[in-house]
């Protein structure tokens, strides 16, 4: 049924889950596009796209709907994709001298950047927003 890199990707996935608390099979999107996002310090935008398509295979082949078609999980690719592509015009978090000596400039503060006339795509949590439930 699976085999090769198609069983590492989902065994990943599933112990990823697992770890987590979280169902691997059926898969929430919003389980799947967080861990794209995990993913996204690990791999390549590629390697991740594999991943999820190896997840919604594997959902697909069980008869569970495969969760990579949702627009989360389509939204957090898209915006993984445009983050790679960028990723070598992006400025570091900080300038090598600054972050070899600790200095932070005479004030200590960064300028602020003021952006106007665009909407600003808000981010995916790294962990679900706790609610709590109404007794009953």
């Amino acid at each position: 049924m699976r085999t090769g890199k198609h069983e590492k990707a989902w065994s990943d996935f599933a112990d990823w889950c697992r770890a987590r608390g979280l169902r691997a099979l059926p898969a929430h999107p919003w389980t799947v596009a967080a861990y794209a996002r995990w993913c996204e310090v690990r791999h390549r935008f590629p390697v991740i796209l594999r991943r999820i398509r190896v997840i919604a295979r594997v959902h697909l082949l069980e008869c569970a709907p495969a969760p990579d078609r949702h627009p989360t999980v389509t939204r957090t690719l898209r915006m993984l994709e445009v983050r790679s592509r960028t990723r070598d015009t992006r400025a570091a978090l900080f300038p090598a001298d600054e972050a070899a000596t600790g200095a932070a400039g005479s004030t200590g503060k960064a300028p602020r950047r003021v952006v106007r006339g665009r909407r600003r795509e808000r981010p995916l949590r790294g962990a679900p927003r706790l609610v709590s439930r109404r007794p009953k």
